[in-house]
């Protein structure tokens, strides 16, 4: 990228590097904060190349991550009504903010962590 002079970088991190969820697991959400921290390391060494770094934070998605238990109903059901949008993220969610970002269109974003879960890191709505 460098030799080029052009780059993105583009980091799946997860709202737990931000929330504290003990079902989650310290060692998940340490690891996520880590790399939300790079991503930012990222991005100022690497901005003067023409390189930029950016992160996704997901919160619940319906994943085969943890053992697929997100393709459960009865804990999509559960999880939604603490989800101010009341549904849980799709995999398709994510695909059009992963695409800015990788794109030319994000070309002056860098060292950011734009969090997509429906409104649930912050509280319950209703």
């Amino acid at each position: 990228m460098r030799p080029r002079g052009y780059g993105r970088i583009v980091v799946t991190t997860s709202l737990a590097a931000t929330k504290v969820e003990p079902v989650i697991g310290y060692a998940y959400m340490a690891a996520k904060a880590g790399a939300r921290h790079l991503v930012r390391c990222l991005a100022l060494e690497l901005a003067a190349d023409g390189i930029t770094a950016n992160a996704i934070a997901p919160g619940f998605f319906v994943t085969n991550i943890g053992g697929g238990h997100g393709h459960n109903p009865d804990l999509q059901a559960a999880l939604a009504k603490d989800i101010p949008m009341h549904r849980v993220g799709q995999p398709d969610d994510i695909k059009a903010l992963a695409l800015f970002l990788a794109s030319p269109a994000s070309e002056y974003i860098t060292g950011q962590e734009i969090v997509i879960d429906g409104g649930w890191g912050l509280g319950i709505a209703d």
